[in-house]
């Protein structure tokens, strides 16, 4: 499943692959749902089917790199790492639920 929200880390840096070729007025990389209408999504469809837009593998030296530049910008107060949500307290064992 692709995760759009933590790409960098969950799908770049986890797995050592990127998608090149993304359009430049539509980065950074998300959920073509969130883009916006039909028109605005068109140049991502063209290149997805182009294969302009396409996975690559990144070798050892770039997945390396872009750790690395990922953390930089981090560091600078970048939102590269998005926060994960929370899970509500789970019910422990031995606590009851109050169920009326």
């Amino acid at each position: 499943q692709m995760n759009y929200l933590n790409y960098e880390h969950s799908i770049v840096e986890k797995h050592g692959v990127a998608l090149v070729g993304w359009p430049e007025e539509l980065l950074p990389v998300q959920n073509p749902v969130y883009i916006g209408s039909r028109e605005v999504v068109k140049p991502l469809w063209e290149a997805l089917v182009s294969k302009t837009c396409h996975w690559i593998r990144l070798t050892n030296e770039q997945h390396q790199e872009r750790i690395k530049d990922n953390q930089v910008h981090q560091a600078r107060g970048e939102e590269v790492y998005k926060p994960r949500k929370k899970c509500p307290a789970a019910v422990t064992q031995g606590q009851e639920e109050n169920v009326d």
